[in-house]
């Protein structure tokens, strides 16, 4: 949608992934919008050194996000939620969706085994072989 004015589907799909996740890395990026690493690095390079989109170490990651001293971030964060509104539900939901908060420390994780259900059946797979 507004890729006659970013040059690039792929640098549009960057900045609504960075608008909704506020803060990312590369990887995660394309691996995210199953881009490739070089092309989201590339257009990260683009946008962070037109000022659009700044850059931190956080140990030996990069974190990016949009800038909050870009002169036009109202602007573009309002230009990127209305071209979020015209995404089709299944996309956004897929592509777009905040991450959550991490998992509380010793919580179960669905399925698993745990020590005393060793060799004993899951619950719901009673009937089955």
């Amino acid at each position: 949608m507004l890729e006659p004015l970013l040059e690039s589907q792929a640098k549009e799909k960057i900045l609504l992934y960075l608008y909704t996740h506020a803060e990312s890395y590369p990887r995660e990026i394309a691996r995210d919008l199953r881009l490739y690493v070089n092309t989201v690095q590339y257009q990260l390079l683009k946008l962070e050194k037109g000022g659009v989109l700044y850059s931190r170490l956080r140990g030996k990651v990069r974190l990016v996000g949009i800038d909050p001293r870009y002169a036009f971030r109202k602007e573009l964060e309002a230009l990127l939620a209305k071209v979020l509104s015209f995404v089709p539900e299944s996309e956004r939901e897929r592509l777009y969706r905040p991450r959550l908060r991490p998992r509380r420390t010793g919580k179960p994780i669905r399925g698993a085994v745990s020590e005393g259900n060793k060799g004993k059946r899951p619950a719901g797979r009673a009937g089955r072989k």
